[in-house]
Formats: C-alpha cells, sequence, structure tokens
C-alpha cells in the first residue's frame, strides 16, 4: 500500500461557505471508498473483532434476566455496550481519514473498558457509578492495581496503567502536540493557528496504524 494522502483541496479562501462544506463531504466520501479498497484486510480483521464483541453483548443479554438485578454486572454492561458505540464511530472516522481525531474516541474506549473491569471486580464502585458519580481515572487505575496481591507487582501494574493512560491522553487534550497528527512536527509553534487542514487527511499507512491501535484498545 502506498503511503499517500488521498484528498486535500485548497478551496476554503476561493469559495463560498457552503461550496467548503459540499467539497469537504465529498472529499471524505472519496476517503471512504479509497479505504474500503486500500485497507480492505485490515478493515476484515477490524470487523471481525467488532462481529466478536457484539457476539459477546449477545450471549450477554440473551442471560439478561440472571444478571439484571446485580449492580456490578449490569454497569459493567453499560460500559461494554458504551464502548461499542465508540469503536463503530471510530471505525467510520477511520475511513473517513480522521485519525487525528479518532484517537480521542480511543481514549473513550479505554476509560469504558477500564472501568467494564473494575465495575465486575467491585459491586461498590458499579454502585458509585450507578447512583451518578463520577470516578476519575487514577481511580480507576488504583483499583484495578489492586488485583495484584504482590506490593511490587501492584505497583508496576499501577505505574503501567497510569503510563498508559497518560500516553493516550497526551494527544487527545487540545494541547499543541495534538495537532501534530494533521500539522506535522515541524515548526508547530509558528504554523499551527494560520494554516487550515479540514476534513479527512487519510493514508494508507495511517489508515493501518489506527486500525491496530482501535484494536489494541479493546
Amino acid at each position: 500500500m502506498v503511503n499517500e494522502i488521498w484528498h486535500l483541496t485548497d478551496d476554503f479562501n476561493r469559495l463560498p461557505a457552503r461550496d467548503v462544506l459540499r467539497n469537504l463531504i465529498r472529499d471524505d466520501r472519496k476517503n471512504s471508498e479509497k479505504a474500503e479498497s486500500e485497507l480492505s484486510e485490515d478493515i476484515k480483521l477490524l470487523d471481525d473483532a467488532i462481529v466478536l464483541y457484539v457476539e459477546s453483548l449477545q450471549a450477554a443479554f440473551h442471560l439478561i434476566n440472571k444478571w439484571k438485578s446485580n449492580n456490578s454486572n449490569r454497569a459493567a454492561i453499560a460500559m461494554t455496550v458504551s464502548t461499542l458505540n465508540y469503536i463503530l464511530l471510530a471505525r467510520h472516522g477511520i475511513l473517513l481519514g480522521y485519525y487525528p481525531e479518532v484517537r480521542d474516541l480511543l481514549r473513550s474506549c479505554y476509560e469504558r473498558i477500564s472501568r467494564c473491569y473494575l465495575f465486575f471486580y467491585s459491586k461498590k464502585f458499579a454502585d458509585r457509578f450507578l447512583s451518578g458519580e463520577q470516578i476519575k481515572p487514577s481511580v480507576v487505575d488504583k483499583e484495578l492495581s489492586k488485583l495484584e496481591k504482590e506490593p511490587n507487582k501492584r505497583r508496576v501494574l499501577f505505574e503501567g496503567l497510569r503510563k498508559y493512560y497518560g500516553f493516550i491522553s497526551d494527544v487527545a487534550h487540545p494541547n499543541l502536540k495534538s495537532f501534530e497528527a494533521r500539522y506535522g512536527e515541524k515548526n508547530l509553534d509558528k504554523r499551527v493557528g494560520l494554516e487550515f487542514l479540514f476534513g479527512g487527511l487519510m493514508s494508507s499507512k495511517l489508515g493501518h496504524v489506527a486500525i491496530i491501535r482501535l484494536l489494541q484498545t479493546y
């Protein structure tokens, strides 16, 4: 697969705003068509994983009468359902070429999956979630690390969870670094805000990386 930007137009300042929007939508459709061809093997791998995810949810809901009164199970299932919606939205974003924005969705997937594990493990935190309380990611990581009984392993697990969350958050926050995926790393401090890069900008290489990252998230 060739590493190339599929569609990039420079008509923002030359056309009426409605025409700009129409062209962005047109080019995004072209991105999707190109992605279906260029990334067919990656997409099949992703879709196979999503099918397994859906089948797991189907199996759970076939047994809903057995767990619907269990807050741990109910809260965990809520997280898995929500995660599926983010996964589907990320899939659409990847095909349209919105990889920089998809990274935000990957963090949301991780936040929900980690809470899913926590709620299965702890009824106390499931109850807190169902009561409407917000649970900070650092608290989730701390509680999950307690699954390790040996102190040193527990510490390493906690540090690893915190490091990974920091990694996926680093490009999700609206800081200067979050602009690298669209602008590149060179002279960001001088270019951001002066150049415009709208719509899908996906390449085969970035599309492949985005799909692998999405698979790793769940």
